[in-house]
């Protein structure tokens, strides 16, 4: 096969077809009017370099008139397009159709009363330059108004467009066509071929703008998703702080009435108490979330007493795990800095997150914190880890357990929050929390942290105190007898109140079911429980019923 100008033709042809339908099957997905009228003019002109191809087989209507016709139809329906796409008035469609009335009318004088090829090639080229002129003053007035560069790649194929155009006008007299134009010589045979190419050129051009209208429709509901979930923050802000007030009042209250108050109404007002305590617990951590999240998180580093940090979260520990017969270890390297500058408000905040959340899914083990200090220069490099022999986290469930409202468990009676703050503050001091855990045999939380020393001479590093505190005693549970414990059915209820957390529920539980003299030790025994906050207990007591004593 020869390579000449009906080859060219042909493959165009087939070039501007293809993205033609791409465009179309991209429009069946987008729903984009503008991807109409794109997609319509590749295959307007893909036809009518068909037609081209096919000169001396079919009659020269098609072949001249209707050829020449599409290819400039192809520019109308571009300019539609973009006028679509910016959202502008079509204010020159009407005078490119008269281009288009202009051209198929002087096309067909030349074809039929005049037969000359050179006066069509004047013809199709000035109402190329008259409508690529109209949709660039388009294009420059979008950009003038909107005080940015609008899409430079259509531009730079539109002038590129112009310029093959005025080329080949001042050209055709040095360099005329034969009356047979696909027999033209080389000059207007290149600048044929060239023109085709510029115009396939405008299938990347508007791709990048589809792209980019697509990338702004993202960031635009990115913007509107990030505002809706910041009024939700918001609002959960709001909400916390106006549900705190009348609950401090309430507790305020009944504990002035429990000096008053004779046993029956001492045992409804500690009732009142706990759920009180228990609201004000979650209502806090939300208030946390909602500050994390409606302002970046601060870090106030200072100057820092570390081992009276450490004693103090120590304490603190101990109390945490004797509520559940938790054995309380501490390890401390030989030598470590006594002044750091960091934020220990933060530090205490994580660690003592994470120490609770480990006496809370432990019971009768042992918790353990374990602090590193290595010297790194004038700095120090500390790595913190809280261990515990506790339930264990099923890793492979792929759960989020750091994301926002992600509870390790159903029944810990938690907003899910713990984490997701600890991690915060830990990301915003320059680390990053792990996880390593094993479902049933425990789990160790760990993070690294870097601090400058205030004195960095062997007289600043000193040896930390060293603990092990033994729980107070075991934590057997009394045998019920079986006549003492409600019956299965209503048992069912209470474990499934208890593995949600459902503290309040779990009072009027009580109220209905088990507010009978004869089951005095079971009700003892769960309100022991919940005044702990041990809803992994309450569920555990509601299904121990291999173990009871018989009656």
């Amino acid at each position: 096969m020869n390579f000449n100008l009906a080859t060219a033709a042909f493959f165009t042809a087939l070039a501007e077809l293809a993205i033609g339908i791409g465009m179309l099957t991209l429009r069946a997905r987008q729903k984009a009017r503008y991807l109409v009228y794109w997609s319509s003019g590749f295959l307007v002109f893909g036809v009518g370099c068909l037609l081209i191809a096919l000169r001396g087989k079919i009659p020269d209507f098609l072949t001249i008139i209707v050829s020449n016709f599409s290819t400039t139809l192809s520019s109308v329906l571009f300019y539609i397009g973009i006028c679509l796409f910016f959202d502008r008035r079509r204010s020159w469609l009407p005078w490119m159709l008269v281009v288009l009335s202009l051209e198929a009318a002087w096309m067909a004088y030349y074809t039929y009363i005049t037969y000359n090829t050179s006066a069509r090639v004047y013809v199709y080229s000035t109402a190329q330059i008259l409508i690529a002129l109209m949709m660039l003053q388009t294009l420059f007035t979008v950009g003038r108004e909107r005080r940015e560069n609008i899409n430079p790649e259509v531009v730079a194929v539109t002038l590129l467009l112009l310029v093959a155009h005025g080329a080949r006008m001042i050209g055709s007299p040095f360099f005329p066509a034969p009356q047979d134009f696909l027999a033209s010589g080389n000059f207007q045979t290149m600048l044929a071929f060239g023109l085709m190419l510029i115009h396939i050129n405008y299938g990347f051009a508007f791709g990048n703008m589809h792209a980019s209208a697509l990338y702004a429709e993202l960031g635009a509901a990115l913007t509107d998703a990030k505002a809706k979930d910041r009024q939700k923050v918001e609002v959960l802000g709001y909400i916390g702080h106006d549900l705190r007030a009348p609950l401090a009042t309430i507790s305020g209250y009944s504990a002035l009435l429990l000096a008053d108050a004779h046993e029956k109404q001492h045992k409804r007002l500690l009732t009142i108490q706990r759920s009180v305590k228990y609201q004000l617990d979650l209502i806090d951590e939300l208030l946390e979330y909602a500050r994390a999240e409606l302002q970046p998180l601060a870090v106030q580093p200072v100057s820092t007493d570390f081992h009276l940090l450490l004693d103090d979260i120590s304490e603190y520990a101990i109390a945490l795990c004797s509520q559940q017969n938790n054995r309380f270890r501490f390890h401390a390297p030989d030598r470590m800095p006594r002044q750091i500058v960091l934020d220990g408000k933060r530090l205490q905040q994580v660690l003592l997150n994470l120490l609770s959340n480990a006496a809370k899914f432990t019971r009768d083990g042992v918790v353990t914190l374990s602090v590193t200090a290595e010297p790194e220069g004038s700095a120090c490099a500390l790595r913190f880890a809280v261990s515990d022999t506790g339930i264990g986290i099923d890793l492979n469930r792929n759960a989020d357990i750091f994301g926002a409202f992600q509870k390790i468990q159903a029944a810990s009676g938690s907003t899910g929050l713990g984490l997701f703050i600890a991690q915060r503050i830990v990301s915003a001091m320059g680390g990053s929390l792990s996880v390593a855990s094993i479902a049933g045999q425990g789990t160790t939380f760990s993070f690294g942290l870097s601090a400058p020393i205030i004195d960095a001479s062997d007289s600043g590093w000193s040896g930390a105190r060293q603990r092990e505190i033994e729980p107070g005693g075991p934590s057997p549970r009394p045998a019920v007898p079986r006549h003492a414990m409600p019956e299965d059915r209503v048992l069912d209820e209470l474990a499934s109140l208890a593995l949600h957390g459902r503290l309040t529920d779990i009072e009027r539980w009580i109220e209905r079911h088990a507010d009978e003299a004869d089951r005095a030790p079971f009700v003892a025994q769960l309100r022991d429980l919940l005044e702990r906050f041990d809803f992994d207990g309450v569920h555990a007591l509601a299904l121990h019923r291999g173990s009871l004593s018989g009656t």
